[in-house]
This record gives structure tokens, C-alpha cells and sequence, in this order.
């Protein structure tokens, strides 16, 4: 991995704020610092919400409550659009191929963390679902005062968020500590709502309001076929339960009075969970809704469409507000500046990269977007290797693989789905749903290379491994050598670090040393999905 991490970043400035004892209403002692709440959603779309272009009205009341009392960002971003690597963004600040977290194994970060930065500074941090996936390690203690991850059977429950904000907010104010509170609603990641037909477990707390199939427009990157149809009601259904999830945590802030001096960042770790968006780099896969909201801080009722903001710049932005230390380098830069009026330079681009996801097979893939083009490079588009992402295992794909049996063009998309190429470029004002593949037409020749040029740039100047790989792109074979080596490298790290997670767990059931070394490394089998089959 690339560490240290990179210098060419600039570090927060270092200041406290003074403290100010005084009394709120449920007469615990806070001091003048604001509490922060980051609330997220799981695998929702940034257009999901009426206020983001959403065309069902009224879904999302509680969601759009807050961008009414807030500033909302047009162009928001997240860094990795796979959900572990993306959360690991928000609390560590670097790029995930700076991290080291390429996908969903732990990593030994050097650098505090955003709730360790916190804790120093006098912060009860909480953390409520999502705990894995939002630290870098296993040991949650490390991060978090308060911890709470419930069961499948209630996690979707509307009731557990009223309980567990509850319990956290009682925390802080038993210490005398502004909190953070990191609370994550597992809406609408899969399985989505279906009624009666839902999977067990997940249908605990059906939502307020039930969509009919004639209320749902398929997104414009799916085939425009009834098949979809349904699965998109589901999905739109299960964004109701997660928006009614939002307001019972909306309505336990403004019970314990602490709504006034809370600092609230809402946004989605990345696209929905369908083909063409979650796992993938197109604006479906890693643009966010980003709304935040402080009182007499930040404006209500506004829209930022001039800047570019993204994940990495959420720490920054939380150190910022809470006149916390940085603990080093970030790569991101505080959005308080740009609530302000400031202007910040170089806002009108972002990077955004995905390496693997949960089954550790890499797919790397880069991509620069600005507010007119995306241009991607797929260091696995040679046509030996198909697309990983998680919908591959849901109805939509395989709704997708039935459709393209019976209609050449869909197959030609669906084949496109699978094995992409190595280059891509869109013209995203007049193709949002990136349809069209510019890369070969010779008169967005001198978009391409500008895009080209300034990914490689940023490339180098973060130390990312994939740089190898995009330098020989034009070369199949030299970029079959890079991704066989990033193939056999991936494997030695997934074996050695399912290797340390075996041991952990032969330890905590009191086994002793030798019947682990009985059982050996041998015995560990890393399932190999990369290759195409002949």
C-alpha cells in the first residue's frame, strides 16, 4: 500500500475553541461547541429526493425537510461507490488507494481517524449501524464511545433509530460532551421493501406510504422495460421507510433541544444498488445528495451548483466546525469556506476510483467528472474479466441477462454491462444516463486527452498504484501483465488478512495455538471469479 500517506495536502489549521459550560434543557452541561450529527443512507441515489429531481411527489418529506433548512450541494460526490471503501473516505480523509482500503478488509490506518480526532477534543462519538464498514478496524472501541448495530430483524425498524439516538444523545450529556453521532439508515440498501413478498427479516417496519407500480419512472441507464418496474417500486418504497427512519431521528433531536446548536451533514454512501450504478463510476454510481444544516451558521433554502464538493471533504469540514486538530495531511478540503461566499479553486472537478468490492476480486477503475464530462479508465476492460457489483445477484441482473436474450440491443448493453472497455467518455449534460461512449469519436478527441491528462496527474501526485496501468493502456498485453499482477497481489492480501480474522476467531473460542497451526493456511480457499469463461 502507499504509505505514508501523500504530503501535497494541506492540513487544517490547528485551533480550539474556548468552552462555555451552560445548561440545556434536559440539565446536562454542554459546552458552546455544536454537536454534530451525520446521518446517511444506504445505497440511495442522489435524485432519489424530491428536492434533488425526484418525479413522486411528497416522498421524502423528512429528507427534503432538511434541505429547506440548509444549504444543499448540486454536485456532490462520493469517492468510491462500494460501500465499506466509501464510509472508510468520510473517516479517514484519504483516497481509498492512499488508505488502504480497497475494499472490505481491515487496514492499520497511521493517522487518527475522524472520531479519534474528535475524542481528543473532548467529543463523545457514537456510531449507530454500519459499525464495520465505518472504521477501519474491528476495534470499534478505538472510535466510538457508543455503539450500536442491530440485529437484521429490527435494523430496518423505524422504532430502533428513536431508541438508539436516544441512548446516544443520554450518553453525551451524562459526560458533559458535545457528540458526534455517526447514525447510518440501512435504507434502501437490498433487500428492498416488497410487502408481503419482503425477505424475513427485513419487514419489521413497512413504510408510511406504498408506491403503485404506475407512480415509478425506470431510471434512464435500464432498459425502459415493465420488467424493471416493479423492482424500482420496491426500491422507491424502501426509500419512503428510510425517509420515515430520518424523521423519528430528526424528531428525537428536536425533542432533547439540542437542534439549535447541531451541526447535520446528510448524505448517501453512494448510487442504488442496479446495474450501471452502485459499483460503478457513472454519475449514478457516485454522485450524493449533500445537505448540511447549523442554525444561524449555514443558510437555509440554498443550492450550491458552482462547486464540486465531495467525501474526502468531509473531514476537513467536521474538524472545521468543531475547532478540532487535524491529526495530518487530508485530502480534502472544509466546506465552511464555501457556506460562507468564499470561493475555493480547482471546484470544478472531482476523482473518484473503485478497486474492489466485497469478494476481493480487483477491478480497478478511475474516472475524473466535471459538470459536462466523465471520462473513465477500466484498468480491467481488456475483455478478459467481467464486471463484480452487487446487483449481479438480485432480480435486476437477472431480470437484465433475460431481456438481452430477446432483443439484440439490450444484449449489446448487457455485454457492455459485463466487460466495458478500457476507456470511457460522456457527455453528461446531453447524456446523463451515460448511454453514448464518446471515446472514439474524433471530434471529443481534445476533451478526452484534457480528461486524460489531468486524471494522470492526479494520479501521480496521490502515489495510486492503478497509475501503472493507466500509463499503458493503449497496450493489452502490458495491461493484462498489470492486471494479473493486481489479481495475485489481491488474492496474498485477502488470504493473509481472512487468515488473521480465522485466527482471531479460533482465540476468542479458547482453542489452542496448535490446532490452528493444524489447520493451516492450506485450507483457506479464495473463490477466483476474475476470469471470463472460455
Amino acid at each position: 500500500m502507499r504509505l505514508p500517506l501523500p504530503p501535497f495536502i494541506n492540513a487544517l489549521r490547528p485551533s480550539l475553541w474556548l468552552i462555555a459550560l451552560c445548561t440545556n434543557l434536559l440539565g446536562a452541561a454542554a459546552d458552546e461547541r455544536p454537536n454534530v450529527l451525520f446521518l446517511t443512507m444506504d445505497d440511495m441515489n442522489y435524485d432519489s429526493i424530491e428536492c434533488y429531481g425526484l418525479q413522486i411527489d411528497g416522498l421524502t418529506p423528512h429528507m427534503d425537510s432538511l434541505a429547506a433548512k440548509g444549504t444543499r450541494f448540486e454536485y456532490a460526490y462520493i469517492q468510491t461507490p462500494s460501500c465499506s471503501p466509501s464510509r472508510n473516505v468520510l473517516h479517514t480523509g484519504h483516497y481509498p488507494h492512499n488508505s488502504g482500503m480497497l475494499g472490505f478488509f481491515g487496514v492499520d490506518f497511521p493517522q487518527d481517524t475522524l472520531p479519534e480526532a474528535l475524542r481528543k477534543n473532548g467529543y463523545y462519538t457514537g456510531i449507530i449501524l454500519k459499525v464495520e464498514d465505518s472504521t477501519p478496524t474491528n476495534n470499534v472501541k478505538r472510535y466510538w464511545d457508543y455503539v450500536k448495530d442491530y440485529p437484521k430483524n429490527s435494523a430496518r425498524s423505524v422504532a430502533s433509530f428513536r431508541e438508539s439516538f436516544s441512548q446516544l444523545i443520554a450518553g453525551a450529556q451524562a459526560e458533559g460532551k458535545p457528540f458526534y453521532a455517526n447514525v447510518n439508515v440501512k435504507d434502501p440498501h437490498l433487500p428492498f421493501y416488497r410487502g408481503e413478498k419482503t425477505k424475513e427479516g427485513f419487514d419489521q417496519s413497512p413504510p408510511s406510504r406504498h408506491l403503485s407500480l404506475d407512480e415509478v419512472t425506470i431510471p434512464g441507464f435500464l432498459p425502459q422495460h415493465d420488467n424493471f418496474r416493479q423492482e424500482v417500486t420496491d426500491y422507491y418504497n424502501t426509500v419512503r421507510r428510510g425517509d420515515d427512519c430520518v424523521g423519528e431521528v430528526l424528531a428525537v433531536l428536536e425533542e432533547s433541544g439540542l437542534k439549535d446548536n447541531t451541526l447535520i451533514i446528510f448524505l448517501s454512501d453512494h448510487g442504488m444498488s442496479f446495474p450501471f450504478a452502485k459499483s460503478n463510476l457513472y454519475p449514478n454510481g457516485v454522485r450524493t445528495p449533500w445537505i448540511m444544516v447549523w442554525p444561524g451558521k449555514i443558510e437555509a433554502g440554498v443550492v450550491d451548483a458552482a462547486n464540486m464538493v465531495a467525501s474526502i471533504d468531509l473531514m476537513p469540514t467536521v474538524l472545521d466546525a468543531t475547532g478540532s486538530t487535524a491529526p495530518g495531511p487530508l485530502a480534502g478540503r472544509s466546506l465552511l469556506p464555501l457556506l460562507n461566499g468564499e470561493a475555493q479553486e480547482d471546484r470544478d472537478h472531482v476523482f473518484v476510483e473503485h478497486n474492489e468490492g466485497p469478494s476481493a476480486d480487483p477491478r480497478p477503475m478511475r474516472a475524473i467528472h466535471t459538470r459536462n464530462y466523465v471520462y473513465i479508465f477500466n484498468a480491467w476492460g481488456t475483455g478478459d474479466y467481467h464486471a463484480i457489483f452487487e446487483s449481479r445477484w438480485w432480480r435486476s441482473y437477472a431480470t437484465f441477462a433475460q431481456l438481452a436474450r430477446q432483443n439484440p440491443d439490450i444484449q449489446q448493453r448487457f455485454d457492455f454491462l459485463r466487460y466495458r472497455t478500457v476507456e470511457e467518455l460522456y457527455d453528461v449534460q446531453q447524456d446523463p444516463f451515460a448511454l453514448n461512449n464518446l471515446i472514439d469519436d474524433p471530434e471529443y478527441a481534445g476533451v478526452a486527452d484534457e480528461l486524460r491528462d489531468r486524471l494522470q496527474t492526479w494520479m501521480a501526485a496521490t502515489n495510486d498504484y492503478a497509475l501503472e496501468g493507466f500509463l499503458v493502456r493503449d497496450d493489452l498485453e502490458q495491461l493484462r501483465a498489470f492486471m494479473e499482477t493486481t489479481v495475485a497481489a489481491s488474492k496474498e492480501r485477502s488470504l493473509r488478512l481472512e487468515w488473521k480474522r480465522w485466527q482471531k476467531s479460533f482465540y476468542e473460542a479458547g482453542r489452542p495455538q496448535g490446532a490452528l497451526t493444524e489447520l493451516g493456511e492450506a485450507n483457506l480457499v479464495i473463490k477466483d471469479s476474475s476470469k471470463k469463461s472460455k
